[in-house]
């Protein structure tokens, strides 16, 4: 019977520093990392990669996913 109630007693312990981390924990919820704006994706001519619109490098109105891609497909 005593090592019923060590046992329920050490989860109890386990669980509430479990909850206090998680409660007191610098770390921002991934509902709080969004700004919830979404963004589109593009397709890399060359290779095929989505990437998102704000990282494309376009050349000639194409998209690509880096410059050397972009220097690559232009030979």
């Amino acid at each position: 019977m005593f090592l019923i109630r060590l046992i329920i007693l050490l989860a109890i312990v386990v669980i509430l520093m479990w909850l206090l981390k998680r409660l007191f924990s610098a770390d921002p919820e991934p509902e709080q990392l969004e700004s919830g704006r979404s963004e589109n994706m593009r397709q890399c001519k060359y290779c095929g990669v989505h990437v998102p619109e704000s990282s494309v490098v376009s050349v000639n109105q194409e998209p690509y996913c880096s410059q050397e891609h972009a220097d690559l497909d232009q030979h």
